[in-house]
């Protein structure tokens, strides 16, 4: 059987999307006889003019290089992947959006072109996305899951529960009924519900459910 031709990239972003993949420890070598990984940072040279079945991109594009990056490898590849929650929302960096400019333009970059700053935004505000494996960082089960089901060509298929589903059936009081801040009703499950497991709101990382899209709009 051809294996599929894999790549994996990151723009701006803390690698840590990349990280759960290597984490996969045994496993990673069972995915790796699977396919032909053609491109990654950590164990192989990166060569943007290849070509590829399925490229997986960690980050958000916050400057012109990064949105030159991106469209070349979106030229180059049957489909693409949005990994991790900065490629899928814009995460952190994209939370500006909803302040004032005055708090963060002491950060921006100007002097040059090619890093020149760019409204941080999530990579299908520029390409064409095909699948999400979200999360800050994508649990390593998650991403095992997803190469298995594309190397026997069955197509994945988002989670699309909240977080509350999985906060129920960890039994774990409801932070909002303690009048505490929590994203879960809205934002997409699949995490176990890690943060309020462990008395932490959830903030968003996994992006909007259905119904939360429809909120949104």
């Amino acid at each position: 059987m051809k294996k599929l031709k894999i790549g994996f990239y990151g723009i701006t972003g803390c690698a840590g999307c990349q990280l759960s993949v290597i984490f996969e420890e045994d496993e990673l070598l069972d995915i790796i006889n699977l396919i032909e990984i053609q491109a990654w940072p950590f164990i192989k040279e990166l060569n943007y003019d290849k070509k590829f079945d399925y490229i997986f991109m960690e980050g958000l594009v916050a400057d012109n290089e990064d949105k030159g990056i991106l469209l070349k490898l979106r030229a180059n590849t049957r489909f693409m992947v949005a990994l991790g929650a900065c490629a899928h929302t814009g995460c952190i960096p994209a939370y500006r959006h909803f302040t004032l400019k005055e708090n963060y333009a002491h950060l921006l970059y100007e002097k040059k072109e090619n890093i020149k700053d760019i409204d941080p935004n999530p990579i299908d505000s520029f390409v064409k996305v095909d699948y999400i494996i979200p999360g800050c960082p994508p649990d390593k089960n998650e991403i095992r899951s997803f190469i298995k089901d594309i190397v026997r060509d069955i197509i994945p298929k988002p989670y699309n529960n909240p977080v509350c589903v999985e906060c129920k059936r960890n039994n774990n009081s409801c932070l909002l009924d303690n009048k505490k801040p929590c994203l879960g009703p809205i934002t997409r499950g699949g995490c176990n519900s890690v943060c309020t497991n462990n008395g932490l709101e959830c903030w968003g990382c996994r992006g909007p459910t259905q119904q939360g899209h429809k909120m949104q709009s």
